[in-house]
């Protein structure tokens, strides 16, 4: 049954945790962290602040240690124990405060209206659990009783929705996670390892996940979906795979439960998803300048920004593009928004089919919009964890609505280049930047559309001779790399240069190759760089 005097309130870790590392970062626990957090207050030197036990205390205008060691004393005064501040944060002599580090670049007023969103809605989500949404509660129970294990129920973000009776027979894992009201961080980060959320996902069935301590239980889970889209998960702890009979039975619990997850999904996330679908019409060109004007983006020029995760050993992005679960792309996502809306509101973001684009808007008179946007997807990606593996294009800036879609499509094709295994370079580059590797791939394309051959004329003879891999064609590619300087040529294959000359003459002598022919060399380089493209060679420009 749920709890009559559960604490609705948000822990600090979480509140941090659910924001992300862009914004906020938790750089001193202190006692504060497990303290009930249920307002924030503002706090500037020399002004009259009201503060208390459960506040956010927000620093603005606190830079040095003496204004912080001042605020110190306020807190402590009023037995408050959690502060926000600028980056960098001064020292403090008290360690038992709890201390969050804000990015330096965000707006106050941002901070104040995420962090007061965030616990008016977890204030929601428990008055939801204890009401409404008890019947999640008394699904937990029934779940319980038919498979003789106790269950949790938790979102897509693994936050504590709902458990059942029984959890004293459970594990110490378990205990954390409903006493935290969300799964740590810690256990988190080992599932990921364990690709415990990809079995699920890749699942319609019930998942055994055998224990990875001694004082461990086993789970058994399984996805809850709406569609396609995952909601959240049931988790029991057992002592062994379920059998047939209970294997069925918690099958068909699942659609149950997303009927009652479903109801939780708030008002704030059904703007969010309006205003992402009214980015995407922008993105498709399919908005006029009224709707368009509904995501008040101003008049100025606009920069397309389209990130996704690398691809890792393959070719092949279709492959890769399932690979990308909605859930990671949506934590993304959700990530990039929290940060930009802290240091440049004027932008827009959605989540694509294996991919996450952003509007970027600046002022009629920024004459550095790309600059601009460049630099801030590399503080995003420079801060965020969650983004290691992520590579970002930048298109634009387009100087009108109807230029978007066009700079989107060229984004997408930056994207497509700078997650080739072949590109090892920057993990932020424009389009501009990457034009040799976006028209390498689309001549592949076109060679392989076409059934045109890989080499052809002196390049074919010049294979046929040496192989493919051979040392004349190695020196050959190393020529025309080097764009004809021997001298660098010799160095990069670290020869003599007249080594170098030597293996060139055979090259003419064997090919029929004439170095004359700025046509004939132009097809030999081009096949060449195609070829290296095919079999993920590093782009050497």
């Amino acid at each position: 049954m749920p709890e009559s005097g559960a604490r609705r309130y948000l822990p600090v870790r979480q509140l941090v945790d659910n924001i992300g590392p862009a914004l906020l970062r938790l750089i001193q626990e202190g006692t504060g962290c497990d303290r009930p957090l249920t307002d924030t207050a503002i706090y500037a030197p020399g002004a009259p602040t009201q503060l208390g036990p459960g506040c956010v205390v927000l620093g603005v205008g606190v830079t040095t240690e003496a204004e912080l060691r001042e605020l110190t004393a306020a807190m402590e005064r009023s037995d408050a124990r959690v502060v926000a501040v600028k980056a960098p944060v001064p020292p403090s002599a008290d360690e038992e405060l709890t201390i969050i580090e804000v990015n330096q670049n965000a707006s106050w007023m941002h901070v104040a209206t995420t962090v007061r969103e965030q616990l008016l809605e977890y204030a929601r989500m428990r008055v939801r659990s204890v009401s409404s949404g008890s019947e999640l509660f008394t699904l937990a129970n029934a779940i319980y009783e038919a498979l003789g294990a106790p269950v949790t129920i938790e979102d897509r973000f693994s936050a504590l929705v709902a458990w059942s009776e029984g959890q004293d027979k459970t594990d110490a894992e378990r205990i954390e996670t409903i006493l935290g009201r969300a799964v740590q961080p810690r256990t988190l980060a080992e599932q990921r390892e364990r690709h415990e959320f990809e079995r699920l996902h890749a699942s319609s069935e019930p998942v055994y996940m055998e224990a990875t301590e001694p004082d461990q239980l086993s789970r058994v889970a399984i996805a809850v979906r709406a569609g396609s889209d995952v909601l959240g998960y049931i988790w029991a702890a057992v002592t062994g795979p379920l059998d047939e009979a209970g294997t069925a039975r918690l099958r068909e619990f699942a659609p149950m439960v997303a009927l009652q997850m479903v109801g939780l999904r708030t008002e704030t996330s059904y703007a969010r998803q309006q205003r992402g679908e009214l980015a995407a019409a922008v993105l498709g060109g399919s908005a006029d300048r009224v709707e368009a004007s509904r995501l008040q983006l101003g008049s100025g020029p606009v920069c397309v920004l389209a990130a996704a995760p690398r691809l890792l050993g393959t070719t092949d992005a279709d492959a890769a593009t399932a690979a990308v679960t909605v859930d990671e792309l949506r934590r993304f996502a959700d990530t990039l928004e929290y940060f930009l809306a802290a240091v440049h509101p004027r932008s827009a973001s959605v989540a694509g089919t294996g991919a996450v684009y952003v509007l970027v808007a600046w002022p009629p008179e920024h004459t550095a919009a790309l600059e601009s946007t460049v630099n801030l997807a590399r503080d995003f990606l420079g801060r965020t964890p969650l983004a290691s593996d992520y590579v970002v294009a930048v298109g634009g800036p387009a100087d009108s609505l109807g230029r978007i879609a066009e700079v989107r499509a060229q984004a997408d094709a930056a994207l497509r280049a700078l997650r080739h295994p072949a590109f090892h370079g920057p993990a932020v580059r424009t389009v501009e930047e990457m034009a040799l590797p976006v028209l390498l791939l689309h001549l592949a394309d076109v060679t392989e559309s076409l059934g045109l051959p890989d080499t052809s004329g002196a390049l074919d003879r010049l294979g046929q001779e040496d192989g493919q891999d051979g040392l004349l064609t190695v020196t050959l590619a190393a020529y025309l790399a080097a764009a004809g300087a021997t001298d660098n040529a010799a160095a990069a294959l670290h020869i003599h240069p007249n080594t170098m000359r030597y293996r060139l003459r055979r090259i003419r002598e064997v090919s029929g190759l004439d170095f004359t022919d700025a046509d004939a060399m132009l097809l030999a380089h081009l096949q060449l760089r195609v070829r290296e493209l095919r079999m993920g060679v590093a782009y050497r420009g």
